[in-house]
């Protein structure tokens, strides 16, 4: 249902989104992948799930207007070089913010949030709760910190 909202609302949008099919978007997060660990970079990556969001409104045009919101604020806010695109089974949308740090999605969420107040009110819970972020590839060292602690056990 999510899924569709999103395409409908993109057919309307008199601006350039790109959203990848879920294959394409999985095969550009693993380009992006090789790419940091060859140029010892980084980037961020934002998964929101639909059920998670959903399961927040209470009704579909809550739901709707969130969306909506989202999709305007990367329509007009995103710098140009950030990946959007399915994640597999239409389950949510992914996120790639290219050369960035926890900071740039930040900076993001308050504009998000911005978009957001006058029709929705304070979002800043959901994103900070039904939203998973984290930078590449520091998240995989703070991964072998727990294996390397736990492995000490």
């Amino acid at each position: 249902m999510t899924h569709e909202i999103i395409l409908n609302w993109l057919q309307n949008l008199r601006s350039d989104v790109t959203i990848y099919p879920d294959a394409f978007f999985e095969l550009r997060t693993q380009e992006e992948m090789i790419r940091a660990d060859e140029n010892k970079s980084f980037f961020v990556y934002v998964e929101i799930k639909f059920d998670k969001i959903e399961s927040t409104f209470s009704d579909e045009t809550a739901e709707k207007a969130f969306w909506e919101n989202f999709l305007k604020c990367i329509a007009f806010k995103d710098r140009g070089s950030d990946v959007l695109g399915f994640l597999p089974e239409r389950a949510g949308l992914g996120l790639l913010m290219l050369d960035s740090k926890m900071s740039g999605w930040t900076r993001l969420k308050g504009r998000i949030e911005e978009f957001c107040r006058r029709s929705l009110g304070d979002v800043s819970e959901i994103l900070d709760t039904k939203v998973r972020a984290f930078v590449y590839p520091a998240c995989l060292d703070d991964f072998s910190e727990i294996h390397k602690t736990t492995a000490q056990v």
